[in-house]
């Protein structure tokens, strides 16, 4: 004796292996991925930064080596006075408002025309000025250089300085 739920079970079943029959079925040469996205994979050509880098301000002064921190987060590079002075990057050309992520209040900054190198590509972008001298890092690259360069960031590539203590204390 069969109860109506067996039979509807039954009836699904053999509905899905027919239509399982009548599905598209890719071949093996479908499968394959496509070549835009194959390409974009196995593309090396990308270079690796780390999240604090060594960076050359060139300006009208000459050049000056700085460490800079990656800020994947920061819409705009930023740079400290004195450096800029020192640089000689200027005249100022605009102000911008500036939310900084530790301030309440946005802020005005000055922005100034300057070339940058990182790893070895220079770079001509507007930078804001800002008082940095009592920060770890005078500058901060932001996505305006970072959004068009191919720099792939990768936090565990540095110059160690901010892993030092944890690298320590791993060790012991």
């Amino acid at each position: 004796m069969r109860l109506a739920g067996e039979k509807r079970v039954e009836s699904e079943n053999r509905a899905v292996k027919a239509i399982s029959r009548d599905v598209y079925r890719p071949t093996r040469r479908e499968l394959v991925v496509h070549p835009t996205v194959s390409e974009r994979r196995q593309r090396q050509d990308r270079t690796t930064i780390g999240v604090v880098e060594e960076v050359t301000l060139r300006g009208s002064k000459g050049d000056i080596r700085v460490l800079a921190r990656i800020d994947t987060g920061a819409a705009r590079t930023s740079l400290d006075t004195d450096l800029a002075a020192r640089a000689g990057l200027g005249p100022v050309f605009d102000r911008v408002r500036v939310r900084a992520a530790a301030a309440h209040e946005p802020e005005e900054r000055d922005v100034v025309d300057a070339r940058v190198v990182i790893a070895g590509r220079e770079f001509e972008v507007a930078v804001a000025i800002a008082d940095r001298k009592d920060m770890r890092y005078h500058m901060i690259v932001g996505m305006d250089i970072l959004r068009d360069s191919g720099f792939l960031v990768d936090p565990a590539k540095g110059n160690g300085r901010e892993n030092d203590g944890k690298r320590a204390h791993l060790n012991s």
